[in-house]
């Protein structure tokens, strides 16, 4: 204690508080950059790890695959036949195929879905198990990009067939035909957990596979492991993915590059995937989803293999690699733990873990917060009570915009209306223009909405950070620039008498003085300038027009206002939370700012002493 005190003596003789105050714009800046400059940096050498399998049983590739070229004839059989499903209806598919399931033992069922459509699946009991836990292998008939998944459905029935002549299972296995990778499979996984008759116990681990081709080669691997609201799958899945991938000599992609972009392995290459891998984090769900997205949020490790190109492998090594993954898994005793759920992948065999990656978004987090304490303390009005009417109108105005944000969701969740909302977004940014000459607020409450918008944003980034790394880091850095609106003040001062204990008065420069001294016409320049800056600010930081040019920019999935669209339909169909992220924990600051953003008039305050 004693240091302390010397230590805080030291710092009022040096004058280094007020100092430290004025700078408090400059450190939220320099605290947003370190946000950035921590993430960029982790590619370098020396910042990374190599990956590695934590839980030895699963023992990857250390038994020789069996489904080879004498399983061909089978799977091109198959082929033939699903060739010309393509133009049947979801019942008469699910019909034959459950069919071809039951030859060899296979119980099936059908859950049907009125807003999604049928679903079969199939369980295989585990002649060496008790029935309580499952592996699940999900086929859609049609892949993310709405082809039909020929040789996924091939490859789907063959293994099935094969599986069901090994005595080695000790956890059953539950093979699924959905109609796509997105709500109809989601669908499927809350009815089993909900509903459904026929289940194979909980489910451990489950693999999407993804070959649209009718082709018997294709060229290389992409694994898709980013789940719903920042969930990820144990690290341990994703290297047995990755690790027999390479063992059975084919190359592995991540986040759609293709494999030769990822050979290179230098630090601008581990960056584009670092940032490919945060964008696909933060977007999952909004975007095409793989279908490994489909189980999260019940414990289950999911990925997805997607057969790419024409090349020299052929179908039948591209089963070896769900093979091989559920001999991994079967032989697992517990659910998987021993290895990382939080992480970013740099290349397929390196990573970060989140006590490297995190402190960056916890950077932006507290840039907010200090610049919520630059507009409580670095202006004229810091000595007005924490009780005062200024403090108590800015939470009402805080409340109200939560409020109506929550209504704003509603609404376009029941009549989503996407050019409607992108229209009313930008209207809405040039009120204070508009309307400057006619509605002004006061100088203490512009202040004060600011201080109280970045306070909510600092603390919403906060609680996403665990949850949701990723999107708390995009939210955080597209919103930054709202921190450089500016509070324009005009008009004459107006007296506010308070009471307090201090002697003291404190006061604003009165603006007609400064009309004097510089002249009309240099104010009303620097007015008109600042209020274009602010009207960009706004328009840059209005969380559906900052969301939507993101995308256009950054991912050439989304054209127009697509995104919108898919963040409702997300919603709606997947339960993916970032549309509530951005009108519950965004939209709110927003209009905070937006309405500080209006003209204010400096106001005199006048400190008395109470009366003992």
């Amino acid at each position: 204690m004693a240091l302390l005190e010397k230590l805080h003596r030291r710092i009022v003789d040096m004058g280094l508080v007020p100092r430290i105050i004025a700078l408090l714009p400059v450190i939220s800046t320099l605290c947003a950059l370190f946000g950035f400059i921590s993430i960029a940096i982790l590619p370098m050498d020396g910042q990374y790890r190599r990956t590695y399998i934590s839980e030895n049983a699963l023992m990857p590739s250390q038994a020789y695959s069996y489904f080879r070229e004498s399983e061909w004839n089978v799977l091109r059989g198959y082929r033939s036949q699903i060739e010309e499903m393509e133009n049947m209806t979801s019942s008469e598919r699910n019909n034959q195929m459950g069919s071809w399931l039951q030859e060899f033992g296979t119980k099936t069922a059908i859950y049907e879905s009125q807003q999604y459509g049928e679903t079969l699946y199939g369980v295989m009991h585990a002649p060496r198990g008790d029935g309580t836990e499952a592996m699940v292998l999900a086929i859609p008939w049609f892949n993310s990009d709405d082809e039909f998944n020929v040789g996924g459905a091939a490859l789907g029935v063959s293994l099935a067939r094969f599986f069901s002549r090994w005595p080695v299972w000790s956890k059953n296995i539950i093979v699924v035909f959905s109609e796509n990778p997105r709500a109809a499979l989601r669908s499927w996984v809350e009815a089993y957990h909900t509903s459904l008759d026929l289940t194979g116990g909980s489910i451990e681990a489950a693999v999407v596979l993804d070959y649209s081709s009718a082709e018997d080669f294709f060229e290389y691997v992409e694994i898709s492991y980013d789940g719903l609201n920042g969930e990820l799958p144990n690290l341990d899945l994703v290297n047995i993915a990755i690790s027999i991938t390479e063992h059975e000599g084919m190359k592995v992609s991540l986040h759609g590059l293709p494999y030769d972009q990822l050979a290179n392995n230098d630090f601008w290459s581990r960056l584009k995937i670092l940032s490919l891998g945060i964008r696909d984090w933060a977007l999952s769900g909004v975007k095409n989803p793989h279908g490994n997205e489909a189980f999260s949020g019940w414990r289950i490790q999911s990925v997805t293999l997607k057969a790419h190109g024409h090349g020299g492998h052929d179908i039948t090594t591209f089963g070896r690699i769900p093979e091989a993954m559920f001999r991994s898994i079967n032989n697992l005793l517990e659910k998987f733990h021993q290895s990382f759920f939080f992480y970013l992948l740099l290349a397929p065999r390196q990573f970060v873990s989140i006590s490297s990656y995190l402190p960056s978004a916890v950077a932006f987090s507290v840039a907010f917060a200090i610049s919520s304490l630059n507009a409580f303390i670095n202006n004229a009005y810091a000595s007005i009570s924490l009780f005062s009417e200024y403090n108590l109108v800015a939470l009402l105005v805080w409340f109200i915009s939560l409020v109506v944000s929550f209504i704003i969701s509603q609404i376009f969740l029941l009549v989503p209306s996407v050019g409607l909302l992108m229209t009313i977004s930008l209207a809405t940014c040039f009120l204070p223009l508009v309307l400057s000459e006619k509605v002004h607020i006061s100088e203490p409450l512009s202040y004060r909405l600011k201080n109280v918008a970045f306070l909510y944003f600092s603390l919403v980034s906060t609680s996403l950070l665990m949850i949701n790394f990723a999107m708390a880091l995009l939210i955080g850095s597209l919103a930054f620039p709202m921190t450089f609106i500016r509070t324009i003040v005009v008009g004459k001062s107006t007296e506010h008498e308070m009471g307090t204990k201090s002697h003291t008065s404190v006061k604003t420069e009165s603006r007609d003085d400064l009309f004097e001294h510089h002249g009309d016409t240099v104010l009303e320049k620097a007015k008109k300038r600042q209020q274009l800056k602010n009207l960009l600010l706004l328009v840059l930081t209005n969380p559906f027009i900052s969301i939507t040019l993101f995308a256009l920019v950054f991912d050439n999935e989304f054209h127009g206002f697509d995104i919108v669209n898919k963040l409702i339909s997300a919603w709606l169909d997947l339960k993916c939370w970032n549309w509530f992220v951005l009108c519950i924990g965004w939209l709110p600051c927003w209009l905070l700012i937006l309405a500080s953003s209006f003209e204010s008039r400096s106001v005199v305050v006048k400190s008395k002493e109470k009366q003992s």
